[in-house]
């Protein structure tokens, strides 16, 4: 595998997923998706998941953007998204040091339409900026 996990940087590539083993049951591949819904209310225009379930705003790490999570720009909603994912990912110390850079990176470069990250995504993401 490169060190540069498609679709994390150079230009708005959707990131794929991983075909690095299919999800099975023993899988600990996560599968972040993002979509999002324009005639929806205000503040659920934009839907997260992980493995289906919604995540988790972590109003506790960061607390602008009441709104919710948003991406394709550098603001506050999709500084919200970076730090969720990366607590989810990762833990809260991780993802509070390196939420801006994550942001920047990979959050604003996300395509305004959806878009899905993996966990083998960030972890390539981790190694390539951060170590």
């Amino acid at each position: 595998m490169s060190r540069q996990p498609q679709g994390l940087t150079g230009g708005n590539t959707p990131p794929q997923p991983s075909n690095e083993g299919e999800q099975s049951a023993v899988s600990t591949e996560h599968v972040y998706h993002g979509r999002r819904y324009p005639t929806a209310p205000v503040g659920e225009e934009c839907t997260v998941t992980v493995d289906g379930e919604r995540l988790d705003c972590r109003y506790d790490l960061f607390s602008a953007s009441p709104a919710g999570f948003e991406w394709d720009y550098r603001g506050s909603g999709p500084a919200k998204l970076a730090i969720a994912i990366l607590a989810d990912a990762y833990e809260d110390e991780f993802a509070g040091e390196y939420y801006q850079q994550f942001k920047r990176e990979v959050i604003a470069e996300l395509p305004d339409d959806g878009w899905t990250l993996t966990r083998s995504d960030l972890d390539a993401w981790r190694e390539a900026s951060i170590e």
